[in-house]
């Protein structure tokens, strides 16, 4: 049972938990386990009373099906207007790297964004239009991934 004070409406806590939420993009599922604190698979009815509740978030619009890690492809909405601080102060990577973009290194090494999460920055390396070698992480707040430059 999911941690919600009134079992037919979702929007408080579903507002609460994306007022906090420091992404730009989620999905109802994710909502249930990480917001409501859901447990198991939730019901079709559960699902529908927490997309009802994201239809009316301010500041937010439908971003289509996106496939997450471990939910699969999943109706998902994104921020409109994205957050680049946390409520702790931190960056938000996604912002500065945005995921399929192409960054050139000062050394000239040209890099494809592959990983932009919030605090996670990972690239391949691209050496005539193919990637070469193994992930990279990059530390976003480094100097190195301040010099990188969209190509």
């Amino acid at each position: 049972m999911c941690n919600i004070e009134n079992e037919n409406d979702y929007s408080p806590a579903v507002m609460n938990w994306l007022d906090a939420f420091p992404g730009d993009l989620t999905c109802a599922l994710q909502i249930w386990y990480e917001g409501l604190g859901g447990m198991g698979t939730p019901s079709p009815a559960e699902i529908a009373a927490i997309e009802e509740a994201l239809a009316k978030a301010d500041g937010w619009e439908p971003a289509g099906d996106v496939r997450y890690e471990k939910m699969g492809i999943q109706k998902s909405i994104k921020r409109t207007t994205p957050k680049t601080i946390d409520n702790n102060g931190h960056i938000m990577v996604q912002h500065m790297f945005k995921l399929g973009s192409l960054l050139k290194a000062p050394d000239g090494k040209v890099y494809k964004v592959m990983l932009s999460e919030v605090y996670n920055l990972r690239c391949f390396e691209v050496k005539d239009n193919n990637l070469v070698g193994g992930m990279i992480k990059i530390d976003p707040t480094s100097d190195f991934a301040k010099s990188l430059v969209e190509v």
